[in-house]
């Protein structure tokens, strides 16, 4: 999934389940920001109040193995049942990191956040649990189950979706995964389902004693919601911006919370807490020379008292704290005995 859902289906979401809209803003950030958190930074280097974070993406999809498997089916391919019938392939094959929608682990990993109630964690484990419709039948690990049938299949690395590329991710496409017996898929329903269980999960966090006659009147009212706020197929993703519009438009409903979503800056949580020096290139900018600056930025804090308060250290410390929790949840299971090829 994209930021479309990521962040404003999120907040919608959120907001619908009976968040208040500064949890909303929390949780749908922390949500998308799972996906941008993809530099890793040193803060105060050599001072007391040094800091280094982990990363919850890479736009390097040849990194080591070991960088790999954490991020991958921790953060975006939670593996699932690799027996379940929609994994049935043509092919006959499976995986033990196959990634299943509302697997057994997915649904362990987001209960755990839940019960921190802490929402930075609540939100990256939201990321996870969507990403089981929207990458489902792919393994976040290097490898030739992942591999498309197509002119350009060859040249791509099989690692996650990158051969399929932004087709299980747009929210109104219908595409055809070759590999499955039943091929065609239609990412709106995978997408209005994920959204519903994501409401049940979210409005039980916000209400503990919700009745399920509620909860129902929910999930019918927001999948109805979005269904009509998605609109009609677009196979090319040029109406995303006028599906944005119209989710900003529910979002100022009194049932929705009554309150305008807030455009998404992924550098709103990092610069609100650190001081960036630049030296030679920005180490942050997608300039593809920056990689062969020799000089390195640095980096303060703005407040070297009170930063473990900013949105971005408390971002940084769930992710820690997720990534540890949810290795040992799949050490359990699907990763038990599971031996991996070197790359």
């Amino acid at each position: 999934m994209n930021i479309e859902f990521h962040y404003h289906i999120t907040w919608l979401i959120a907001a619908r389940a009976g968040l208040p809209p500064e949890d909303t803003r929390i949780l749908a950030t922390a949500s998308q920001y799972t996906d941008d958190n993809d530099i890793i930074f040193e803060i105060d280097k050599d001072k007391p109040s040094a800091y280094g974070n982990y990363i919850s993406q890479t736009m390097n999809i040849l990194k080591p193995k070991a960088r790999l498997i954490r991020i991958y089916p921790i953060f975006h391919f939670i593996p699932g049942d690799p027996m379940a019938e929609s994994t049935w392939r043509a092919d006959g094959r499976m995986h033990w990191l196959n990634t299943t929608p509302d697997s057994k682990n997915a649904n362990r990993i987001i209960d755990t956040a839940l019960k921190t109630g802490n929402l930075y964690r609540i939100g990256i484990a939201c990321h996870g649990y969507a990403d089981t419709w929207a990458h489902q039948n792919f393994a976040g690990y290097f490898d030739p189950f992942n591999s498309m049938t197509g002119p350009l299949s060859a040249a791509i690395p099989n690692i996650g979706h990158a051969e399929a590329g932004h087709n299980p991710d747009e929210v109104a496409l219908i595409w055809k995964d070759t590999r499955l017996i039943k091929k065609r898929v239609d990412n709106r329903n995978r997408f209005l389902e994920a959204a519903s269980r994501i409401l049940r999960k979210l409005a039980k966090f916000a209400d503990p004693g919700i009745t399920e006659k509620e909860l129902k009147k929910r999930e019918t009212a927001l999948k109805k919601d979005l269904d009509k706020c998605i609109g009609e197929q677009d196979q090319t993703n040029q109406y995303a911006e006028e599906r944005i519009t119209r989710y900003g438009k529910l979002a100022t409903k009194p049932q929705y919370g009554e309150t305008e979503i807030i455009p998404y800056d992924e550098d709103r949580w990092f610069e609100e807490a650190v001081n960036e020096k630049v030296r030679g290139l920005r180490d942050r900018s997608d300039f593809t020379l920056t990689r062969w600056d020799p000089l390195t930025d640095i980096y303060t804090w703005k407040n070297s008292e009170t930063y473990k308060e900013t949105h971005w250290h408390r971002f940084q410390q769930a992710a820690k704290q997720h990534q540890d929790e949810t290795w040992q949840i799949l050490k359990e299971k699907n990763l038990k005995g599971l031996e991996l090829p070197e790359m």
